[in-house]
């Protein structure tokens, strides 16, 4: 799981690339709809935190 709240951050945003084969829990306040879509297709999920 990754915490970004853990290293100052609190959006996660789409415009990266992600490994197709290492799926990931991203853990944020906020998350854009390209970051949860590209997420979801390489198999992670996401966690909204208060």
């Amino acid at each position: 799981m990754i915490d970004v709240t853990q290293f100052g951050y609190f959006k996660v945003l789409g415009k990266g690339v992600l490994p197709q084969n290492q799926p990931m829990v991203v853990k944020a306040k906020l998350v854009s709809k390209t970051a949860e879509k590209k997420i979801k297709e390489a198999g992670g999920a996401v966690v909204l935190t208060a």
